[in-house]
């Protein structure tokens, strides 16, 4: 029995005392998610918010629950019950932007991003590569070597996760630098043993404060996260050293916009804006590549993996 059913036991039995807790029938939900169980879990939010309509959590989670359904207008009504219970507005508003509600997001909140992969951190490789079959580090790194024969002095790894993209980035760089957002994913990346330097840190901040020079900068499914990029594109030709490289991916978009806000939660890019963004930046072009970067039900999720160089 997995550490989440014996959760489970648990707390059923606890509910079965405590009938009208409404904490419990949550924690339950919770659990249920957990074993990948969406419709138990679902129906253990409605008993929660019958019990409390004033607890946030359920709102947020039924809500969430709703939108991987595909249940979108259900969705926003939890979401803005949430906010009515006093929870989180940043991220709610962010949640309902994903909807198509409101404004649209330049980027996830941060402590959304945080705490999500905070929590997702002991099982963030296996899910990814072995279930999601992700391969966007491998679309980034594999090119690098024939793009820039000679070793790289410094490879800066841009929202660095677990470390996943390290072992493809160490041997062609003499030095290696990480940031994330996440601590429990920056305790990660430092067992693998691979980083010179790694720091919890936002990588828009990072980029514009930092006095160390890059002649790499990678970033690995990280821009799913940020829809206004404009930012980073200043910061990464602000730290690039002459004949560098910039590689990163992101979800294929065609929004007028640029960019758009997806009902997965993740932001896409259009090619045409990544290309202005490069050119505004005197970063050329090298090459753009249509790929599967992961599975999403069962689907291939195409994205691009650029590589922009500055002459």
């Amino acid at each position: 029995m997995t550490d989440h059913a014996r959760s489970l036991a648990t707390l059923e039995r606890d509910a079965r005392a405590r009938p009208h807790d409404a904490r419990l029938q949550l924690a339950i939900g919770q659990c249920l998610q957990h074993l990948a169980r969406p419709l138990d879990a679902l129906a253990a939010y409605e008993r929660a918010l019958a019990l409390n309509p004033q607890l946030g959590p359920a709102w947020t989670l039924r809500g969430h629950l709703l939108r991987q359904a595909g249940r979108l207008a259900d969705a926003s009504v939890c979401f803005n019950n949430a906010i009515g219970c006093g929870e989180d507005v940043e991220s709610h508003l962010y949640f309902l932007g994903a909807l198509g509600l409101g404004a649209l997001p330049d980027a996830a909140p941060p402590q959304f991003v945080r705490g999500l992969f905070d929590e997702y951190a002991d099982r963030f490789e296996e899910d990814l590569v072995g279930t999601l079959r992700y391969r966007g580090h491998e679309q980034v790194c594999a090119p690098l070597a024939t793009l820039h024969p000679a070793p790289f002095a410094s490879a800066l790894d841009l929202g660095c996760g677990s470390g996943l993209a390290a072992p493809l980035l160490r041997p062609l760089a003499r030095r290696l630098a990480g940031i994330d957002l996440s601590p429990r994913m920056i305790e990660r990346a430092a067992a693998t043993g691979l980083y010179d330097e790694l720091q919890v840190a936002e990588a828009v901040g990072h980029l514009a404060s930092t006095t160390a020079r890059h002649d790499l900068v990678v970033a690995c499914d990280v821009f799913i996260y940020l829809g206004e990029l404009a930012p980073v594109f200043e910061g990464v030709s602000r730290v690039l050293a002459p004949g560098g490289l910039f590689a990163f991916t992101v979800e294929e978009g065609a929004a007028d916009a640029g960019f758009d806000l997806l009902p997965t939660l993740r932001y896409a890019h259009s090619e045409s804006y990544l290309r202005g963004l490069a050119q505004a930046c005197a970063l050329r072009v090298t090459r753009c590549e249509r790929a599967a970067l992961r599975e999403g039900h069962g689907e291939a999720i195409t994205g691009l993996a650029m590589h922009l160089a500055r002459d």
